[in-house]
C-alpha cells in the first residue's frame, strides 16, 4: 500500500489518539534528547500533520484484509522536491516521525529502500507492531474515521507520461488559464464530495487496487495530470478509487445512490479523433477490424494505439500485442497492414498526436461531468468513459454524444452502455 499524504482524522475521537501519539513522540525525542533546539511553532505544525497522516495510514493498512505492508518515501529527492509543490506532509520532521514511530517500537521497519536505477527504486516498507494498538484503534480499525483532504495542487504538469508513477513534477507559474483548470476541477471535487456513492463487501475489511490505493468511498478527491511539459497533452484525471479496481469490480461494488453502475463510454475514441484532425470522414464498421474477420483486434487496437502515440517509427511490438497475432507475423507487415487500412490517417502515425488526443478526450470527459453534475447526475469518470447509476445511463449517453460533437463537429461518436450482467435464474 502506497502512503498517501492526504489522510486525515475526521472525528474527534481519532483526533484525540493521534494527538496523544504526538504527545507520546515528542516526549521520547526530550528524553532521548536526538533534537539539539526546540522545534519552531510552524515545524510543530508540520511534525503533527506528519504523524497524523502516518497514524491514519497505518490504520487503513491494518483493515486490508490480505496484510500488505506500507510503502513509505524516504528519499531526500522526493521528501525536499525543488518545484515548491511538495505536501507539508513531508520533509525531515515526515522522517522524525517515522523513526520516533520506529524508536518506541510501534512500527517495524521491513525494508530501508534503495535505488536501483533511474527508474527503478526498491520503496521502503514499515507495519505496525502489537504496541501501536495501545495507542491507535487498530483492533478493529477504525478506518470510517479516516478522510481524505484536497490535494494542494488539483492540476499537475509532469515530465513525462506517468502510467508508472515517476515522470517527474514540473513547476509552473500561474496564469489565468491554470487558475481556471484548478476552479474547474475544485468544483468537481466539490460536488463529488457530498455525492451519494458507495462500496459494497467492507463490513469485514479493505482491500488494495491495482494502484496500490486502498479501495474505498473516501477517495474521489480528483486532481488532473497533463504531460510532456505542455499543457496541450495529457489531462487526464487520476485519484478516484474507483480508477484501481477491476471492471467486474466495479460492477458489483459500486453504488450510486444506491443504485448499482453503468458504463457508459467511447468506442474507438481515439481513431476517430485522428480522422477528425484529418479532416476524413469516418470509417464505417469497427476501426480495429485491420484484418476484415474480426481476428487479432486486441492487437491491432494496441498496435494502433501506439502508433498514434509514437514520436517517430516504431520499432518494437506494443507490450501485450504480439500473441493477437499469428506466429511469425512481422512488426513491419503489421505497421504495412495498418496503414493501408488506415490510408487517410497514416500520415499522422508516429507523429507524437495520442497526447494531443487524450487532451481533446480529457477536455471533453471534463465536460461532460461537470454537465451531469449540473443536473444532479453523479458520473465518475474513467479515462474516456464514465460510471453513472444504471437510471442514469441514457442520460449520460446523451451527454457524451453531445460533447463530441461540440468538440469535434462530427456527429459519428459511438458510445456504448454496459450494465451488469443479469445472473440467470437457477
Amino acid at each position: 500500500m502506497w502512503f498517501d499524504p492526504l489522510l486525515r482524522a475526521k472525528t474527534t475521537e481519532l483526533s484525540g489518539a493521534v494527538q496523544r501519539l504526538r504527545d507520546a513522540l515528542l516526549l521520547h525525542e526530550a528524553n532521548t534528547g536526538p533534537r539539539k533546539r526546540a522545534r519552531k511553532e510552524a515545524d510543530m505544525e508540520k511534525f503533527g500533520l506528519a504523524v497524523e497522516a502516518l497514524a491514519c495510514n497505518l490504520i487503513l493498512l491494518s483493515a486490508i484484509e490480505s496484510g500488505p505492508k506500507l510503502a513509505v518515501p524516504r528519499s531526500h529527492g522526493f521528501l525536499w522536491r525543488g518545484d515548491g509543490g511538495a505536501d507539508p506532509v513531508y520533509g525531515q520532521h515526515f522522517l522524525s516521525a517515522l523513526d520516533g514511530l520506529a524508536s518506541l517500537g510501534l512500527i517495524t521497519e521491513e525494508q530501508r529502500g534503495y535505488k536501483l536505477s533511474a527508474r527503478m527504486r526498491v520503496p521502503s516498507l514499515i507495519r505496525p507492531s502489537a504496541t501501536l494498538a495501545q495507542h491507535l484503534p487498530l483492533a478493529p480499525p477504525e478506518w470510517r474515521s479516516v478522510e481524505q483532504i484536497d490535494a494542494r495542487a488539483l492540476i499537475i504538469l509532469k515530465e513525462g507520461k506517468d502510467d508508472d508513477g515517476r515522470a517527474a513534477t514540473i513547476a509552473f507559474a500561474e496564469t489565468a488559464k491554470t487558475r481556471q483548470l484548478a476552479v474547474q476541477m475544485r468544483r468537481i471535487n466539490e460536488f463529488l464530495r457530498s455525492a451519494d456513492i458507495e462500496v459494497t463487501g467492507q463490513n469485514t475489511g479493505l482491500s488494495l487496487g491495482r494502484d496500490g490505493q486502498v479501495i474505498a468511498p473516501y477517495r474521489r478527491s480528483l486532481r488532473r495530470i497533463f504531460n510532456n511539459d505542455n499543457w496541450q497533452h495529457g489531462g487526464r484525471l487520476a485519484g478516484g478509487f474507483w480508477m484501481g479496481m477491476e471492471r467486474a469490480e466495479r460492477f458489483e461494488r459500486i453504488r450510486i445512490n444506491g443504485e448499482r453502475i453503468a458504463d457508459v463510454d467511447y468506442r474507438q475514441l481515439f481513431p476517430r479523433l485522428a480522422y477528425v484532425r484529418a479532416g476524413q470522414p469516418q470509417p464505417e464498421g469497427d476501426i480495429y477490424d485491420v484484418a476484415g474477420d474480426g481476428s487479432g483486434r486486441d492487437g491491432w487496437k494496441r498496435l494502433m494505439n501506439a502508433m498514434l502515440f509514437s514520436d517517430g517509427p516504431l520499432r518494437n511490438w506494443p507490450e501485450d500485442t504480439l500473441q493477437h497475432f499469428p506466429s511469425g507475423t512481422k512488426l513491419r507487415h503489421a505497421i504495412k497492414m495498418l496503414a493501408a487500412r488506415h490510408a487517410s490517417i497514416a500520415h499522422l502515425f508516429g507523429t507524437g498526436l495520442g497526447f494531443q488526443l487524450m487532451r481533446i478526450e480529457s477536455d471533453m470527459l471534463i465536460g461532460i461531468i461537470t454537465h451531469l453534475a449540473s443536473i444532479g447526475v453523479t458520473a465518475l469518470p474513467l479515462h474516456d468513459a464514465v460510471l453513472v447509476a444504471e437510471s442514469k445511463a441514457y442520460v449520460a449517453e446523451d451527454a457524451m454524444q453531445a460533447a463530441f460533437t461540440t468538440a469535434t463537429g462530427s456527429s459519428c461518436a459511438i458510445v456504448s452502455i454496459d450494465f451488469l450482467p443479469a445472473i440467470p435464474d437457477t
